[in-house]
């Protein structure tokens, strides 16, 4: 079964998981559904034991279909797997249990991108809007505005990777770094704002994303999120982060 109709630009879709039987199909679904022909779908799995392999095989013989499974170091570590066997223009990772909006949203993104294209050159990474699912309902975001992505990431917060679309000379470059266990993600956004690659929003619902299950959603982790965020921002605008820190210390004690 071929994806469906062509256009200019070719997307790569990269889902990485572990064990993630109750949620994977469901992502799939989302993708492989796509009216958008010039796409690949990539799963990168991590040798899961719970089923997960099982479900995914079932979709191995469809045409841009490309399935990995082996032994990773980690989250990031399989993220960067799946940069080195894209071969899109741009590519964006869905996590399992996420899913993409609708049927046409890669379409849409597509011609999104070709209509900011400035001299004939498209944006190094656009972004759109996220649904957010949490147990008590659900929440749309977006984040207008040419110096969103800068505010959102002083104080910690980011648009959600699975609404980002990045060029993947862009993403070779700078790679996820994988000394960060929860929020490389957050790092490499900030090393793109920093070194001033074009970032374009587009006003596309594009995903909607586990806030549930999801690693950083886990207050467990919320110590160790903050902490990487916190380096990632002292070494990229040292300034910045003291001029913040006494506020966002305040913040994070009355939020205890």
């Amino acid at each position: 079964m071929p994806f469906g109709v062509f256009g200019s630009l070719k997307i790569s879709v990269v889902t990485v998981c572990l064990n993630a039987v109750l949620t994977i199909e469901k992502t799939i679904q989302s993708v492989i559904c796509q009216d958008y022909k010039d796409m690949e779908y990539i799963i990168i799995d991590g040798q899961s034991v719970d089923g997960t392999l099982e479900v995914i095989r079932k979709y191995k013989s469809i045409n841009g279909v490309k399935i990995i499974t082996e032994k990773d170091t980690g989250l990031y570590n399989a993220m960067n797997k799946g940069i080195d066997v894209c071969s899109g223009d741009y590519v964006v990772f869905l996590n399992s249990g996420d899913v993409l909006i609708d049927s046409e949203v890669l379409s849409k993104i597509a011609g999104q991108i070709e209509e900011k294209t400035i001299n004939g050159k498209t944006a190094g990474l656009v972004y759109g809007n996220v649904i957010k699912i949490y147990e008590c309902g659900s929440r749309m975001e977006k984040y207008p505005g040419r110096y969103t992505v800068f505010k959102l990431l002083m104080m910690g917060k980011m648009p959600c990777h699975q609404a980002i679309f990045t060029k993947l000379d862009v993403l070779r470059k700078y790679r996820f770094d994988e000394s960060y266990k929860i929020c490389a993600d957050f790092d490499f956004l900030l090393r793109c704002l920093h070194d001033r690659i074009r970032m374009e929003y587009i006003d596309v619902d594009v995903s909607k994303v586990d806030c549930v299950m999801g690693i950083s959603s886990q207050k467990a982790n919320l110590d160790r999120m903050r902490a990487e965020d916190d380096r990632s921002i002292k070494r990229y605008y040292p300034v910045c982060y003291l001029l913040m820190w006494p506020v966002k210390r305040v913040v994070r004690r009355i939020a205890r």
